[in-house]
């Protein structure tokens, strides 16, 4: 059961290595304004996102085991403790050093995700704006009393007398 427990950490952590590289190729699609190559990415993207999901269904349902056969797990018990609690110093140590790495590159995972929403953000008011001159309006940085984007429009491209 803990053997499995720790297994289960180890098979995150390889998808979340997984989503990391994604996360970095992302950002080079981002910068070069690939959107053929972001498609491809999103796919891939939801694909690692089942296999997480699945995964941690798994870790919730093997800690219950755990907490069900071990005396002190509780919902709120953390890692660092549950480690503590485990059977042998060698299953101590794996959960422990499973748990650190998959906390650590989690965090990671995140910042990077973070810096990419960002990165999208500003692409995506970069874009409203070419499209605003394009068509002859502007999207002001600011919104209006009802929540809305504030459009005002330079010229009127559109207004053809017959």
């Amino acid at each position: 059961m803990w053997n499995r427990f720790t297994a289960t950490l180890e098979q995150l952590h390889a998808q979340y290595e997984k989503i990391r590289t994604l996360q970095e190729k992302k950002r080079g699609f981002l910068v070069a304004l690939d959107m053929t190559g972001l498609e491809k990415l999103t796919a891939e993207e939801d694909f690692l996102a089942k296999a997480v999901q699945t995964l941690e269904k798994e870790r919730l349902t093997q800690l219950a085991r755990i907490a069900q056969e071990t005396p002190g797990v509780t919902s709120e018990t953390t890692m660092e403790e549950l480690a503590l609690l485990a059977p042998t110093d060698e299953v101590h140590r794996s959960i422990l050093g499973a748990s650190r790495k998959l906390s650590r590159l989690v965090r990671e995972v995140q910042e990077r995700s973070e810096a990419n929403a960002f990165l999208m953000e500003g692409l995506l008011i970069a874009v409203n704006r070419q499209l605003g001159k394009i068509g002859g309006a502007v999207v002001d940085p600011v919104y209006g009393s009802g929540g809305d984007e504030q459009v005002r429009h330079l010229k009127k491209n559109l207004d053809y007398k017959a």
